[in-house]
């Protein structure tokens, strides 16, 4: 399926997001992704391939793509991506992933590394879209003060009196013990980490090694990026 591009917007320096309209009605969840084909040329060795969690809420019937542009490393994807104009089409297929919430009497503990922020805007813009809400702490660590969704994530706690919100900026980070500092039963809640690789690995790993077991702990990866 081809959508169309019909706007852009810059959500913070360096982050980008491209709302594109499905020609017919798509359905998925918040916190899923879509693989998208973006033919180029030249090509680099990464490919015409990506996949990219939807940051818009299903509700919207549109599919947003949020993604952190760095001039140094930039791919030629990126670059084609950047490069699209209104009217000008991607490719979609295989809607995929369970990084959903299915349980609102749950407890959650979300962990957002930079533009790992992007399935927790889609899951949280939804619920509030619902009338909805959930017992959830949100950790959010970035490399500055520039916090994408920072004004739409206030509202939604303001919105949702359980919905709890930290901010962690480099050179702080979210490890183990900053986590236990905002989470003091472990064993509580589900626990969902999104964002680079390194980082997504690392606090799996941690959580694990103080007893959260692993049917409560979800993983979204974000390869390329570094830590935030």
């Amino acid at each position: 399926m081809k959508l169309n591009l019909i706007g852009k917007k810059t959500e913070v320096p360096g982050v980008e997001s491209f709302i594109f309209q499905p020609p017919e009605s798509l359905h998925w969840k918040a916190g899923q992704f879509f693989h998208y084909v973006l033919h180029h040329r030249p090509t680099d060795d990464r490919g015409s391939d990506r996949w990219f969690t939807i940051s818009s809420a299903p509700f919207e019937n549109v599919v947003m793509i949020t993604t952190r542009f760095t001039e140094e490393k930039g791919s030629t994807f990126k670059k084609a991506l950047a490069n699209l104009s209104v009217g000008d089409s991607i490719e979609v297929t295989d809607i995929e992933g369970d990084f959903i919430l299915e349980d609102l009497t749950q407890d959650y503990v979300f962990i957002a590394g930079g533009i790992g922020i992007t399935p927790f805007h889609s899951i949280l813009k939804e619920l509030d879209h619902r009338g909805e809400q959930a017992h959830i702490t949100l950790l959010y660590g970035n490399r500055d003060e520039h916090i994408v969704f920072k004004d739409e994530l206030g509202g939604f706690a303001k919105s949702n009196p359980q919905l709890k919100i930290q901010y962690i900026i480099a050179p702080e980070r979210i490890d183990i013990v900053k986590i236990q500092e905002f989470v003091p039963d472990m064993q509580k809640p589900i626990f969902y980490i999104s964002g680079p690789e390194p980082m997504v690995d690392a606090l799996g790993t941690s959580l694990r090694h103080v007893g959260v077991s692993e049917d409560r702990i979800k993983q979204d990866w974000f390869p390329g990026y570094q830590e935030e």
